[in-house]
């Protein structure tokens, strides 16, 4: 635990809870909400070099899915698990518009999770793509960074639409741009496998259904005219969420 200890200790320091009292159980919960709340600030080298020896050894211990070993059919292909834990070229993280992740600690969302057992690395990564573009990434445009500590090589960051009333043909596009820009982006830096979560269908409120269509309709589209990208993983959580996907595929 001595990684994971000077980890903790650091960024309470540097938040000015150096005195904060915390148990062995605590640990990881605590070091997680230490690193989804802090700002993209610099850091030194000393702790980005422990952060990435402790994240790999804890990568160890975790159950990874090899992309080359999941099943497709006309290169795409249905896959039920956690994203972080998927090894594959470049994964697809539903983010919000500042494009630095999640800042509620300890957030049960992808973007959180993502920016987790990535490292404090990929926020850094992300605000020097961020400070270009006045920290507002529009909706359906797409970013990209280094996996860093993930079993991934790549994270592309996208903007989901907003539902606030009703799915518009305006909300249907832009939810299309999201998987075209980020498929454009993964053939412009060489990915072969990628893979997309369920876009705006948590707290963007965007209807599964509808969002399903739309994803699988602007992928097939997509291969249809480009033979560069071989696998399409959709990776879903939930249960309801994989037989959305297996009636729309069928």
């Amino acid at each position: 635990m001595e990684k994971l200890d000077y980890l903790i200790e650091y960024l309470l320091k540097e938040s000015g809870r150096g005195n904060f009292n915390y148990s062995n159980r605590d640990k990881k919960s605590l070091y997680r909400a230490l690193v989804n709340i802090r700002q993209a600030n610099p850091i030194s080298e000393d702790f980005l070099k422990v952060e990435d020896e402790y994240l790999q050894e804890e990568l160890k211990k975790r159950s990874i899915t090899n992309a080359d070993d999941i099943k497709a059919e006309n290169r795409i292909a249905l896959w039920q698990g956690d994203i972080t834990k998927l090894k594959i070229d470049a994964i697809v993280n539903a983010g919000n518009s500042q494009g630095l992740g999640c800042f509620l600690p300890n957030h049960n969302c992808i973007d959180n999770q993502i920016n987790t057992f990535a490292g404090v690395r990929l926020r850094l990564a992300c605000n020097e793509i961020m400070k270009g573009l006045n920290y507002n990434l529009e909706t359906g445009k797409a970013i990209i960074t280094k996996g860093y500590n993930l079993p991934s090589k790549y994270v592309i960051q996208t903007v989901g639409p907003i539902i606030e009333n009703e799915v518009t043909e305006e909300k249907e596009q832009e939810l299309a741009n999201c998987y075209t820009n980020s498929l454009k982006l993964a053939i412009e830096n060489g990915i072969k496998t990628i893979a997309f979560p369920c876009i705006s269908t948590g707290v963007f409120r965007f209807p599964k259904d509808n969002a399903c269509i739309t994803a699988i309709k602007s992928v097939k589209e997509f291969l249809e005219n480009n033979n560069t990208i071989e696998k399409v993983v959709f990776s879903v959580y939930s249960d309801e969420d994989l037989d959305i996907y297996i009636n729309e595929l069928k």
